[in-house]
């Protein structure tokens, strides 16, 4: 995938945002290929020329060819680049022509800021520091759509104020495909920010209004990393219990199974993730937060020869809350002391051996 992407850079000179019939089109939203790219890299995938792809991830992220110009008309470069640059966030006077999205300023800017800290992971790498600077300050970019009184994700003017409206549970015209409610989980690279932001109480109970309340949407991808993220807030049991439900309520073995559209296999690799007991929350982190398995032994044949095992003992119908997570033999998670991390990392997973989840 990645030296498909560097020949259309070499084509078209820019990486695609949505790349469709051999064409660049403007149709979403975010600079993904960004964090695909820095997602492999991250993970030790290295067959492909790494000097030309952080040229062209950085030519993404840092230049334009111009708002006027047949080339960004035709699709190359981030659309309302500059706006994001001057401002640090997309303001609402930007009303992002030439896109098959055009407006939807907030969601650009919280997709663009997870991007730019993607791309500041392989900076670091490469020893671009200068660039690793620059891109860890527009990483942090999420906040200046989040407005402080509310801590809602709103739309935002050139001259820094925020719209007055209570629409957080509306389909606005600067939020993708959802609502302000749905993109304030938006910030899968800073979590912990995020908690410091809202308050940890708070975050629960905001996260918690997403399931009681019926606000969550899996048809949509914006919402995939929701359940997961009650992980970083020290209660795993909710995400096993969030995930399980989801899994047994959004996905039917009939025509038209899917709560969405597969969207690439993104639907069904969230169902696998979910199986497995584990999810990439935020790719670019070569971290994974851990559920619950959803079989009792499952066996993971790797392409280095290693084979991963998850078991899920005393997995019943009437066990099916983590009692404890062990990485061969070491300690992840204790839910009786709260001990623990219920992470794991990529290379972790790729040395093999045995993850094993003690249900109650």
């Amino acid at each position: 995938m990645i030296q498909a992407l560097l020949r259309k850079f070499d084509r078209g000179g820019w990486l695609p945002i949505f790349p469709c019939w051999g064409s660049y089109t403007s149709a979403m939203i975010g600079d993904h290929a960004i964090s695909m790219m820095a997602d492999a890299w991250v993970k030790g995938i290295r067959n492909f020329d790494r000097r030309k792809a952080y040229r062209a991830m950085r030519h993404n992220a840092f230049d334009s060819p111009g708002e006027t110009s047949p080339e960004y008309i035709d699709g190359r470069g981030r659309r309302a680049l500059l706006s994001y640059l001057k401002y640090g966030y997309v303001p609402l006077e930007d009303e992002v022509p030439y896109a098959y999205h055009s407006h939807e300023q907030v969601s650009r800017t919280l997709e663009y800021a997870y991007d730019d800290w993607c791309l500041s992971r392989v900076a670091l790498r490469r020893l671009h520091l200068r660039d690793w600077r620059a891109l860890r300050r527009r990483a942090g970019n999420w906040r200046n759509v989040f407005d402080p009184a509310t801590k809602y994700p709103q739309g935002r003017h050139a001259d820094g104020t925020f719209l007055p409206e209570d629409n957080y549970l509306e389909k606005t015209s600067f939020i993708t495909e959802g609502t302000p409610c749905h993109y304030s989980w938006y910030v899968p690279h800073d979590v912990e920010g995020l908690i410091r932001l809202l308050g940890r109480e708070e975050f629960l109970a905001r996260l918690d209004s997403m399931f009681t309340e019926r606000r969550y949407w899996h048809g949509n991808e914006p919402c995939h990393q929701v359940a997961w993220l009650y992980d970083y807030a020290g209660q795993p049991e909710k995400t096993q219990k969030a995930v399980r439900d989801i899994l047994e309520t959004e996905y039917r073995n009939t025509p038209g199974g899917l709560s969405g559209n597969d969207d690439a296999g993104a639907m069904s690799a969230w169902y696998v993730f979910g199986c497995l007991g584990f999810y990439p929350v935020c790719p670019g982190s070569g971290e994974y937060a851990l559920g619950a398995p959803a079989f009792r032994e499952t066996l993971l044949h790797l392409e280095n020869g290693k084979t991963l095992c998850i078991v899920a003992e005393n997995l019943s119908e009437g066990h099916t809350t983590v009692r404890s997570i062990r990485w061969n033999g070491r300690l992840l998670w204790d839910a009786a002391t709260r001990r623990g991390r219920p992470f794991i990392t990529h290379r972790s997973l790729l040395r093999g051996g045995d993850l094993v989840f003690d249900m109650q």
